[in-house]
């Protein structure tokens, strides 16, 4: 089993094995000759290593045949990775659910499960619930402990502590309010966490064919989160809540918002204030998706609504692309439902800022919902810490 010793022995062992799978992501299939020049290893250390992924079943023996040209006699084998051998699971603990996914070596989603959640649970019975979902996932065998590199834990309104990011010598801290030591036991692999919401942005910035690693990605939902990927990694900053656009102060003379300022942009575009201020221009909504519909209606209270939040997004996005310099925005969450009218705002103002620095490229787009991001976020970090 890939799981966390102390011994060092047992660090380079683990190295060794991750350097063969390396091989085998890159190219799909190799014999253990190529193997042997691929990761540099003994014959004897790599038909150790070979041996044990193979018992475990993460790598297969192909019953394929291959031959060089020209040549005759004894066939030789190929290894190949098991397509259903899970690499990495990610878990998101968000305000109304739990999703996990399972990513396998390259990255392809193999199995994932969402589970709803009552309002307001505590952070300790969300942990339960997870290891509990996880051990269920273990039991059905869509999840095989054995083949793991380690699991990915994203949690709402959580921000990991920049110097201790993912177990190795020592384990990670754990976040305010409970222990994620279930999740541990149920796997038996090394863990990572961090904020959900910047999680989700790594399912944008390493998505396939993605050409752009400045991202900065954001929710509009009950409140406001946001992250910033910076040249392929996560932005946290000093003291790990960096990127945290929704409280940018977009009216200063505006209401009190619960961080002690006035006038941020997740006290004003929240899901209530915005269904509260479509009240207030005389129409009541039930819902921001019937907010949405009424605008392809032609709704006027309705349009109104919309081009007053995009007036207030485009102030936030336009300060935070003149700090930050992303090649991409890409906006998601129930907000999102507004479509090209909230984002329109955001597009003219960067179009008709002039700074005479450079050329500037900066996208503006809507996220296709997908329930899992989070926990796909999750995973793909924690495959990619651990294949590093």
């Amino acid at each position: 089993m890939l799981t966390r010793e102390d011994s060092a022995l047992a660090e380079v062992r683990r190295r060794h094995e991750i350097r063969v799978l390396e091989s085998l992501v890159t190219h799909g299939s190799r014999t253990r000759k190529d193997l042997e020049s691929d990761t540099k290893l003994s014959r004897t250390t790599l038909s150790a290593i070979v041996g044990e992924l193979r018992q475990r079943g993460v790598l297969s023996e192909n019953d394929q045949e291959i031959y060089g040209t020209g040549r005759n006699g004894r066939p030789t084998k190929v290894l190949t990775l098991n397509p259903n051998a899970g690499a990495a699971v990610g878990v998101e603990l968000g305000r109304r659910r739990i999703s996990v996914s399972v990513k396998g070596y390259d990255g392809a989603t193999l199995n994932s499960e969402q589970r709803s959640l009552a309002d307001n649970l505590g952070m300790a019975e969300k942990v339960t619930q997870a290891a509990a979902l996880l051990a269920e996932m273990v039991q059905e065998g869509r999840i095989t402990p054995a083949t793991l590199l380690g699991v990915g834990v994203g949690i709402a309104s959580r921000h990991a502590d920049p110097r201790s990011l993912a177990d190795g010598g020592e384990r990670q801290l754990d976040p305010q309010g409970a222990t994620l030591d279930p999740l541990r036991e149920v796997l038996g692999v090394p863990l990572l966490w961090d904020n959900n919401i910047r999680l989700a942005a790594m399912t944008q910035a390493l998505a396939p064919g993605n050409t752009s690693e400045n991202l900065l990605y954001m929710v509009l939902s009950a409140g406001i989160s946001s992250a910033v990927v910076v040249n392929g990694s996560l932005l946290r900053g000093g003291n790990g809540i960096a990127g945290e656009i929704g409280h940018i102060s977009v009216d200063f003379d505006g209401p009190q918002c619960w961080c002690g300022r006035r006038g941020c942009l997740e006290r004003l575009l929240n899901e209530t204030n915005v269904l509260q201020e479509a009240g207030q221009r005389g129409q009541a909504f039930e819902s921001i998706e019937a907010i949405a519909g009424a605008v392809e209606a032609g709704n006027s209270v309705a349009c109104e609504v919309v081009d007053w939040a995009g007036g207030l997004l485009a102030r936030a996005v336009v300060s935070a692309c003149v700090l930050l310099d992303p090649n991409r925005v890409v906006v998601a969450g129930e907000l999102s439902q507004f479509g090209e009218r909230l984002l329109a705002p955001a597009r003219q103002a960067l179009a008709e800022q002039h700074l005479d620095i450079g050329p500037r490229t900066t996208s503006i787009d809507m996220a296709s919902y997908v329930p899992t991001a989070g926990s796909d976020g999750a995973a793909l970090m924690a495959l990619r810490h651990w294949r590093a």
